[in-house]
């Protein structure tokens, strides 16, 4: 019997806080593999602006945002996504 090893794996999802945004939103796009100005689509169908990266040594100006939006969250509730806050 062959036995599925991806079976359990869950799709990740990334919450970012997007060029201009004041919440994040949650995307399937792996933040790192895309270009900075780069627009992605959000769980709630926005669409994100990938910000610049942060220069080594300084705090990114996203980090203190914790507010998420609701439709993302009920998005990724009912897709059960492992979840992954993430800063440039």
């Amino acid at each position: 019997m062959a036995i599925d090893v991806f079976r359990d794996e869950r799709q990740d999802v990334f919450w970012i806080v997007g060029m201009g945004l004041p919440l994040r939103h949650a995307t399937v796009f792996r933040p790192g593999a895309v270009y900075a100005g780069q627009s992605i689509p959000a769980l709630c169908g926005a669409s994100l602006k990938v910000p610049q990266p942060t220069p080594s040594g300084r705090e990114p100006n996203s980090k203190p945002v914790t507010d998420k939006c609701q439709e993302c969250s009920r998005e990724a509730a009912e897709g059960d996504f492992a979840e992954t806050t993430w800063d440039f």
